[in-house]
């Protein structure tokens, strides 16, 4: 089942539609459920064993963040992690593992066709129609479509045991990049579109390196200073 929240006036989405435009997104070959395509996530991610934290798309589109962060703030009425954002992508059947409760999804270009489809039977249009739907509890996929097809969807991840209590990183676009607050280690610094610390305005606290820890009493790798990721990462 899913649930309209409100239609979106063109307005609202026309400049992130221009940005993705702009600048098309990098195929996802890691999407082996759903399927391979434009799909890239934004925000705060999963990844594999390590803590959650910010997709690399986060920092590279500083200026698309920004955009999606506005509309968010207008539009979508869920606390959410990361932003999924789909350009001509059809999804095939699948359920959003590593998601909980409802996501916020919507659709915009020039197509026809595209309806999310429900193992329910319905198949809903959400061109300019913002819906809240369980893509973890029930199977979804995308209907065929003609035409260049954009698609949101605000979500929010389960966090692995190991790092909870849940925590939040956020950021904005900023003159010199991303800044990040990482409630994890306490920090707020500054990326560039590289991903490298531009600029720290509030040290990491120290933490127990956790590292790529998959199961309980495993040695985990220490950190490697020459990887190039931010502190804390």
């Amino acid at each position: 089942m899913a649930t309209l929240v409100a239609e979106v006036p063109t307005a609202d989405i026309e400049a992130i539609w221009q940005e993705l435009s702009r600048q098309t997104i990098a195929v996802n070959p890691d999407r082996y459920m759903a399927g391979r395509g434009r799909s890239q996530a934004f925000g705060l991610i999963r990844r594999w064993s390590y803590r959650p934290y910010l997709s690399r798309n986060t920092w590279s589109r500083p200026v698309l963040w920004q955009l999606l962060l506005d509309f968010a703030q207008k539009h979508v009425p869920i606390d959410w992690d990361g932003i999924q954002v789909n350009d001509d992508y059809t999804s095939a059947k699948h359920r959003d593992k590593g998601n909980e409760g409802d996501s916020y999804t919507i659709s915009f270009g020039d197509f026809t066709g595209g309806e999310l489809c429900l193992e329910t039977g319905d198949k809903v249009d959400t061109r300019l129609r913002g819906h809240l739907f369980n893509g973890s509890e029930i199977t979804h996929w995308t209907a065929p479509h003609i035409g260049r097809r954009f698609c949101l969807v605000f979500y929010k991840i389960t966090f692995p045991p190991k790092f909870l209590p849940k925590y939040r990183v956020t950021c904005r676009a900023v003159p010199e990049g991303l800044e990040v607050t990482d409630e994890y280690n306490d920090s707020i610094i500054v990326l560039d579109k590289k991903g490298k610390v531009v600029k720290t305005i509030r040290e990491a606290k120290p933490r127990t390196y956790v590292g790529k820890l998959t199961l309980p009493g495993q040695a985990s790798r220490l950190p490697d200073p020459n990887d190039g990721l931010p502190l804390g990462y």
